[in-house]
């Protein structure tokens, strides 16, 4: 296709197919059917990218303290406080207050295994350091 001869006879065969489209309307109008749907579908709005739904952010009370519930009414108290949170604002705390940095509560579902996990969290935090004190 590069050869100077073919070139000249593209050129050629391109002019007369033009002329030929301008004077028959017709084939013109079958001819460019193609380039119309090409072009339709070049000009059609692209539907906007599907995103995943982020999980829904779960809210703690403003007031919830683990640390203050814990010292005022202890272990059992803290659990009781955290029997009204669901699994997702249970996980909230533990990452709010950072509990784990490691998150290996991220897989756990059952939200009496993650209160168990904050009030042993809380204790543990809230006792280091006492075997200095004495």
């Amino acid at each position: 296709m590069s050869s100077p001869d073919m070139s000249k006879a593209m050129v050629e065969f391109l002019h007369l197919l033009a002329t030929e489209i301008e004077s028959n309307q017709a084939l013109g109008r079958r001819l460019a059917r193609p380039f119309q749907e090409y072009l339709q579908q070049q000009m059609e709005p692209k539907p906007a990218p599907v995103r995943k739904k982020s999980a829904p952010v779960t809210a703690i009370p403003d007031n919830f303290d683990p640390f203050l519930i814990y010292h005022d009414q202890g272990s059992v108290g803290l659990y009781a406080a955290l029997q009204d949170f669901d699994a997702a604002q249970c996980k909230e705390v533990l990452r709010h207050f950072a509990l784990d940095p490691s998150r290996s509560y991220s897989r756990w579902r059952k939200q009496e295994r993650l209160a168990n996990f904050i009030v042993e969290r809380i204790k543990a935090m809230s006792d280091k350091g006492k075997v200095f004190m004495d």
